[in-house]
């Protein structure tokens, strides 16, 4: 069930503030990492916030005949939300298991981007990147510096919910469902989870719930639902850790 990442892609994700609020807007720093030449000096990635957007999230890159500069937008009011519920956990915490559907989501979309991306420097490969792009998307360009919508995902439509083609390019052969599921909720995240809401209960004769889950994983309920290889691999776990 789990995804293998490369080295460089686990070095990506590790830029990303999942379960971190932040205050504002943040540009990642790829120079550094483990990866190759071509993520670290030919992408730029930007986290934007913002709460006049009629959309939840969206994933939108910049001139790719350039230097590539992906921004993912979130609306603000889901950074608020985790500010408040890491200050105070009875505040609600639907907006955070949101906000991580959100991340998840549009971070599935930076992969594909990263993968889609050529290594070479070549002009013709840039132009087949860029085809790529206007394949995916069955519109018309004036130039590759135009801004292209990459992903808007709309008011009230779960980022959990999508189909087997929604990130990829061309032939990408990534299972983006699976990666989408493991930065939701690895096993090592979830193997954590069971163990401390045992240890919460034990003795209580009280049942372990998907809200308890959500309070340590920021994972929601209908999650679980949506994959339900993650409901098993969670009752599994449950299992193993009550009869120790």
């Amino acid at each position: 069930m789990e995804v293998s990442f490369t080295l460089s892609l686990k070095e990506v994700l590790a830029k990303i503030p999942f379960d971190s609020p932040v205050e504002g807007p943040i540009d990642l720093d790829f120079a550094n990492i483990a990866a190759p030449y071509y993520i670290r000096n030919d992408f730029r990635v930007s986290i934007l916030y913002e709460d006049s957007i009629s959309y939840e999230a969206g994933c939108v890159i910049y001139s790719p005949k350039h230097i590539v500069t992906v921004v993912i937008i979130l609306k603000k009011q889901y950074e608020d939300a985790l500010r408040l519920w890491y200050n105070d956990n009875t505040k609600p915490i639907e907006c955070c298991c949101r906000r991580r559907e959100l991340y998840c989501h549009e971070t599935c979309h930076l992969v594909a981007i990263i993968r889609a991306f050529p290594s070479d420097r070549s002009s013709k490969v840039r132009e087949d990147f860029i085809a790529k792009i206007k394949e995916k998307f069955t519109k018309s360009v004036d130039s590759a510096e135009k801004q292209q919508m990459v992903s808007l995902e709309k008011t009230g439509i779960s980022p959990s919910i999508f189909d087997k083609d929604h990130f990829r390019y061309g032939n990408d052969s990534l299972n983006y469902f699976r990666l989408y599921q493991e930065l939701m909720l690895n096993h090592d995240k979830m193997h954590k989870a069971v163990k401390k809401l045992c240890e919460k209960i034990a003795g209580t004769g009280k049942p372990i719930t998907f809200g308890d889950m959500a309070q340590e994983t920021l994972v929601s309920g209908s999650f679980f639902n949506i994959f339900p290889e993650k409901k098993i691999a969670l009752q599994e776990l449950l299992l193993e850790e009550m009869f120790k």
